[in-house]
């Protein structure tokens, strides 16, 4: 059994919420959603999250690879790096 099996939907949005903080909602309602990383004018990491509607996950892909192609971070990192 795995680590939600045994508990009720309560306790498993509560144990979700211990690891992925800023997700647990679109894990318990379903929705897609996607974090776009970037990085700053000092090359720190910076990032925004985006959900849509169900069904939607085309949509931001799309958007996740404007995103990305406006601000490309693939090869850059913080200075402390």
């Amino acid at each position: 059994m795995g680590y939600f099996d045994e508990v009720t939907p309560g306790e498993n949005f509560e144990r979700q919420k211990r690891f992925t903080p800023y997700t647990a909602m679109y894990n318990v309602t379903g929705q897609p959603a996607v974090t776009c990383r970037s990085t700053g004018p000092e090359r720190a990491a910076i990032g925004v999250m985006v959900a849509g509607p169900m069904g939607a996950e085309g949509l931001l892909i799309s958007l996740s690879a404007q995103v990305e192609a406006a601000r490309p971070w693939k090869d850059r990192h913080p200075a402390l790096w």
